[in-house]
């Protein structure tokens, strides 16, 4: 048994506090129908200086983030559509700022065009695909957009200009196809783009007239990140090969690889003056780089995760005059002295990458969350704000976490290794070196409890009992084991007869445990007697739940026309009672009860009602199958669903980085007026 408190600890405390001491309260700022606050930011997708480096614009998976410099407050510029920030550009006098993304539920994501001054919408272009880049022209008359096409917008009549396709090919060729691109970049005045695409091609475009004129070939191996020099003339690309490589725009010619990283290489950015580089890479590591002669200059080491992007203030503003400033997965964002090295500060903290469980505490004040890095942050559910982040060494991803009903316990198992989360296309990718062992541990001390599930080796999934007496693992190999949380002592060992892990449910009485999965058969088992309860007929399930009272299980599918199966639960034994068939119904990944047992919710990727064809919400159903209304506001796949002690709040986390709290009253009264109006 231990206390661990290293210094990560303590280092993440102080940049909290410093951060909470600037920032203003945001968490009601942009919020869903029915929503009363979001906990957290989004992760860090981009970041730009405004040009007289007064204010930086961070762009994550659910708005722009508007710090200014000077004093460090934040304002949130959220829209009513949801969707993510992939792509900044302030106008050249600093009056406009234009955000754009992947959306989230609708067919035509938005660009926003920011009053600077007001922090108000000026306009609003629709786009054909997800936005990859903006730049506006240098008298700022015309922004250049990527996405699946070159669109240049009229910023006075909000009219297209031009628009032209990303021809992969000969355009007088029958068979054409679109480009295929992981990054896009364009050149500062937006006259030039550069693509770099998962085999390594880097093609360069006149956005003018829409004609790819070079082709460069690069490390054959995927882009991560692509950046032109101020004036356009040298582009710099990472690539998973661990080098960043330069290029002369003009000739087409390889001027230098550069060597020294020992991750991906995740981001790229020059100095307002061209002669310097930057690079970030997925070990944590950001090189500066000497542009004319090639050479390393400095090593900036302080992050805890994988960098994912770079910007650099311009020349000549009073504070942080041509700093660069770094955005990171470990959810800070640090300002650097680019001549000596020197951190400057840690500007922010709180843009979370992907939240991976939650759990309220016993008498419902607080919320744990566990993100993807295995760190548990305890927000007070009154102030909305961080109290303790607890961290336990190293972990580059969690693969396993677990909390206990009441956030008392948590257990965690994770990788060594690199991640780079996909900002265009969603998903992720990694390497992982090693894993790491299974720790339980009591929460809020840190104190460590030792058991034999810290010598048991492919461990994939693990929950514990509704009474956080009995900690039980599902283990490669086919079995799934109960263990005395205590005492150590093992209760039961039940065999599943699959090699694949399933996720865990304990009933809410604590009597029955089930396993379900896209790839294994849904089984129940009773923990008193030791038997197995699972009817023949039972298939594979991705979502399952309990009622309240323990007596229905409902089990929905990952395959669509299924819908949802419940169950009863008698003494003698488990039967079908009824299927809930909708066309509103999709594929659902979360599934449970509301307290009193009468509503169903189940997180959908699938949505098929009004303008919505595709997005990550909550279906809310009443036991007959009637549809009383859907829930929308995460720009990510929901990963938990949980009821507040008194049943007063839902709490949803997800991939974006960021907790919902719903009023469960007014989600219900929603849900009547639905019901009463059929929609």
């Amino acid at each position: 048994m231990k206390i661990i408190i290293p210094y990560y600890m303590i280092l993440f405390l102080i940049v909290t506090m410093f951060s909470s001491s600037f920032a203003q309260d945001n968490t009601q700022v942009g919020l869903p129908e029915g929503a009363i606050a979001r906990l957290g930011k989004g992760g860090i997708n981009i970041m730009r200086f405004s040009p007289d480096g007064t204010l930086l614009a961070v762009g994550t998976d659910v708005g722009v983030w508007l710090y200014d410099v000077p004093d460090g407050n934040e304002t949130a510029l959220f829209t009513e559509r949801v969707g993510q920030v992939n792509a900044l550009a302030f106008s050249h006098d600093g009056k406009m700022l234009a955000s754009g993304g992947a959306s989230s539920g609708f067919l035509n994501p938005e660009i926003h065009l920011w009053d600077v001054n007001t922090d108000s919408k000026q306009a609003i272009f629709m786009s054909t695909g997800s936005p990859a880049a903006f730049a506006f022209s240098q008298d700022n008359t015309t922004l250049t957009c990527l996405d699946n096409s070159i669109i240049c917008w009229n910023v006075d009549t909000g009219r297209e200009a031009s628009a032209f396709p990303l021809w992969d090919g000969d355009t007088s060729s029958k068979v054409i196809t679109l480009d295929s691109y992981e990054v896009g970049v364009l050149s500062q005045d937006g006259s030039k783009l550069a693509t770099g695409t998962r085999e390594g091609r880097i093609r360069l475009w006149d956005t003018m007239t829409g004609k790819r004129w070079m082709d460069l070939k690069g490390p054959a191996v995927s882009i991560l990140a692509l950046a032109f020099s101020p004036d356009g003339k040298i582009i710099a690309s990472g690539s998973i090969d661990n080098t960043v490589q330069l290029w002369d725009t003009e000739k087409g010619v390889k001027l230098a690889t550069l060597l020294g990283h020992l991750g991906w290489v995740t981001a790229v950015a020059f100095s307002a003056d061209g002669k310097t580089l930057a690079s970030g890479d997925a070990n944590k590591v950001i090189i500066l780089w000497d542009v004319d002669t090639y050479k390393e200059r400095d090593t900036l080491l302080g992050h805890k995760n994988t960098i994912s992007t770079l910007t650099f203030a311009p020349e000549g503003t009073s504070l942080y005059s041509e700093c660069l400033a770094s955005g990171s997965y470990d959810g800070t964002i640090r300002f650097w002295d680019p001549k000596n090295g020197n951190e400057l500060v840690t500007f922010t903290s709180g843009h979370t990458e992907s939240v991976k469980s939650v759990a309220f505490s016993g008498d419902g004040t607080k919320l744990t969350t566990v993100a993807f890095n295995g760190i548990a942050d305890v927000w007070d559910l009154k102030t909305k704000q961080e109290l303790v982040a607890f961290i336990d060494g190293h972990c580059d991803s969690t693969t396993g976490a677990a909390l206990s009903s009441d956030a008392s316990l948590f257990a965690r198992i994770g990788n060594n290794g690199f991640i780079v989360f996909k900002t265009l296309s969603g998903g992720h990718r990694s390497h992982f070196q090693g894993g790491f062992p299974l720790k339980l541990w009591q929460l809020p001390t840190g104190e460590e409890i030792s058991g034999p599930w810290q010598h048991v080796k492919e461990m994939k999934a693990f929950t514990f009992s509704p009474d956080n007496n009995i900690f039980v693992t599902s283990i490669r190999g086919e079995s799934i084991i109960g263990w005395h949380r205590n005492t150590g002592v093992e209760l039961f060992r039940f065999s599943t007869g699959s090699p694949h892990s399933g996720k865990l449910t304990f009933s809410t009485n604590g009597q029955l445990l089930a396993t379900n999965g896209s790839r294994v058969k849904t089984q129940v088992w009773d923990i008193t007697t030791q038997r197995e309860l699972t009817p023949p007929n039972m298939e594979k399930h991705s979502a399952l739940a309990f009622s309240p009272d323990s007596t229905i299980l409902a089990l929905a599918s990952d395959e669509l026309g299924k819908g949802i199966v419940l169950w009863n639960i008698t003494s003698t034994g488990i039967q079908e009672q009824s299927r809930i068939i909708h066309k509103n119904l999709g594929l659902s990944d979360q599934l449970i009860f509301s307290p009193d047992g009468k509503i169903l919710l189940n997180t959908q990727i699938h949505i098929f009602d009004g303008p919505r064809s595709f997005g990550f919400a909550i279906k809310l159903w009443d036991t007959n199958g009637n549809d009383l209304g859907t829930l929308s506001g995460h720009t990510d796949n929901i990963t938990t669903l949980v009821f507040s002690p008194d049943g007063k709040t839902l709490a949803s986390s997800s991939g974006d980085g960021t907790v919902l709290l719903w009023d469960w009253e007014t989600v219900l009264t929603n849900a009547r007026e639905a019901k009463e109006f059929g929609r």
